[in-house]
Formats: structure tokens, C-alpha cells, sequence
């Protein structure tokens, strides 16, 4: 008897099953936008954005979208829509329970400000440039002088200063030398980095650190004015500010 029940029961579920999914099929094509959503996902380290922003930009772009059955909302044409703003680095709008259109939002990652000239402008994560905003200003590397037509070399460098916690905190400035030198301008200390030219990159970095972690006094810090990276194998401290 026991048996039976169980073999009714599940008969049951197997034939409300399609019933319950056309009826929540059914619910889902009815809905309406009720409100436009947003989410930066990455807005406490980067805000180029704001939801708000993003929000205001949709409801005008894509008029009578507040009540419009969710069957006319075209979801790829809203993504496609926002991933032309220069800070947006990928967009997903979907629908959610409630009537919602949800729109999360993911920013590009700027590693390096250069100042060119006249010109100014941020290099991403890809290598890509990245205007300046007005609402808001990244805490990133900063490169300025004689700034080679390709930014390769100053973005490699970069990419290894950010992804270290201590150089990411430690570092503030580099100055491109006309002969093609790097300088690494330090955010504590009035002493210079002569980094030399942009080759063994991690060699050098690790040798700044253990200099920087065992190597000299607080007192000789202060004596010292450049520290030299330029010759292999070689960490060199020199009083003369001369580069």
C-alpha cells in the first residue's frame, strides 16, 4: 500500500511538472519593467560609473521601457548599448522576479595615467586607452616625460607594480628619460629609482625590495639620493642626485 501512494505521488508531480513551468512561463512573459536596476559590481576600487548614471542613460536611450512587457525588451541591444561607454568593460541586463530589469556592470581597470604633452589619458588592463572622467580620478601608476610611441614597455612595467601589494602602495611615479631610461618615483622618501632600461624587470624589482626590506637604515635612506638598477646583478647607492 505503502508502495502505491509513493508510485501516485510521484504520478502526480510528473504530471503538474509541464503544468507548473508553462504557468511560470506564462507569468514571466506577462511581466511588465517595473524599474531599471543597477549594479557596478566593482565600484568600491574603481567608480569611472554609477548606477545611477547607468540607469538614467537607459530609461532615455530606450524610451517607454518603464511598463513594457519584458517579451519587447531587447536585452543584447541594452548590453550592446552600455559596452560603447569608454569605462564600461563588459554588461549583463537580465530580468529577475518583481518586475526588475537588472543590469550589472563591470569597469575597465586602469594601470597607468600618462601625461603626454598636452594630452592625458589612462592605459587598461589590456593596453587599451582610456579617457580622463570628471567623477572621478584613478590612484594609479603615473607615466610622464619623453613617453615612447608604444606604451608596451610602461604598461609591462605597471602590470608587475600592481599585481605586488608593495609596490603597488610604494610606487607613485615613472619618468621616461630621453635616452629611454625609466626613473621610479617613490610615494615616501626623497630618493630616486634609476630603473635603467625597460629589461628584467622582476630581477631589478626583487633587488629594490630586499634593498628596501634589509638593505639600508632608516638613516642612510635619507643619506642616499638615487638608487641604481641600470647594471646587471648590481644595486648601486649614490649621494649625487646627478642621474
Amino acid at each position: 500500500m505503502k508502495r502505491l501512494r509513493q508510485m501516485v505521488l510521484q504520478g502526480l508531480v510528473l504530471a503538474y511538472f509541464p503544468v507548473i513551468l508553462a504557468f511560470v512561463s506564462s507569468s514571466k512573459e506577462r511581466e511588465v519593467c517595473a524599474d531599471v536596476v543597477v549594479m557596478v559590481t566593482d565600484s568600491l576600487n574603481t567608480q569611472f560609473v554609477s548606477g545611477n548614471e547607468i540607469r538614467y542613460a537607459v530609461i532615455n536611450r530606450f524610451e517607454n521601457l518603464l511598463g513594457r512587457s519584458f517579451k519587447e525588451v531587447d536585452f543584447d541591444e541594452i548590453e550592446t548599448f552600455l559596452e560603447k561607454h569608454p569605462a564600461v568593460k563588459s554588461c549583463e541586463a537580465y530580468n529577475t522576479i518583481g518586475g526588475h530589469l537588472k543590469i550589472e556592470i563591470t569597469q575597465h581597470l586602469p594601470l597607468l595615467r600618462v601625461f603626454n604633452g598636452n594630452t592625458s589619458y589612462y592605459i587598461d588592463e589590456a593596453g587599451d586607452q582610456m579617457p580622463l572622467f570628471e567623477s572621478f580620478t584613478a590612484r594609479v601608476l603615473v607615466a610622464s616625460g619623453h613617453i615612447p610611441q608604444s606604451t608596451d614597455s610602461l604598461l609591462m612595467l605597471a602590470r608587475h607594480l600592481h599585481n605586488d601589494p608593495f609596490w603597488r602602495a610604494q610606487m607613485e611615479q615613472v619618468y621616461v628619460k630621453r635616452n629611454g631610461d625609466f626613473v621610479l618615483v617613490p610615494r615616501v622618501g626623497d630618493h630616486l629609482i634609476l630603473f635603467g632600461p625597460p629589461e628584467r624587470t622582476a630581477e631589478k624589482l626583487r633587488n629594490l625590495k630586499a634593498l628596501y626590506k634589509s638593505g639600508l637604515t632608516p638613516h642612510e635612506w635619507n643619506e642616499y639620493q638615487i638608487i641604481n638598477l641600470k647594471y646587471k646583478g648590481q644595486v648601486l647607492c649614490s649621494k649625487n642626485r646627478n642621474l
